[in-house]
């Protein structure tokens, strides 16, 4: 049990961390030099940075495969260029396929 929690700490503490180091990079304009340097700073990415850092430090991954699932998808334009026009319709669309998984896989109560 403590080992969980000290993962959890660290995975969490990690994350944070390169979120507020590029963040900060951001206010010092020092990504507007990086080539794609604005691309680093969004939801997307940081979905994607939490699903690489959670399965890395983490020993069940199915968090950050969740992670990286869904940072894949809200960067899907940079990912798969031909994707870019119907990119918008990721999210709504995949918020609709997990809902109807989760309606269809749900346990009655008796």
């Amino acid at each position: 049990m403590a080992t969980s929690k000290s993962n959890d700490r660290l995975s969490y503490g990690i994350t944070i961390l390169i979120f507020g180091v590029l963040f900060l990079l951001d206010k010092l304009h020092v990504l507007d030099k990086i080539p794609y340097g604005n691309k680093l700073i969004g939801v997307g990415m940081f979905f994607l940075i939490a699903g690489i850092v959670f399965l890395v430090t983490q020993p069940k991954k199915v968090l950050g495969w969740i992670f990286l699932g869904v940072g894949i998808l809200l960067n899907a334009d940079t990912f798969f260029g031909w994707m870019s026009s119907y990119s918008s319709l990721i999210v709504p669309l995949g918020l609709i396929i997990a809902g109807i998984a989760m309606v269809l896989t749900a346990k009655k109560k008796d």
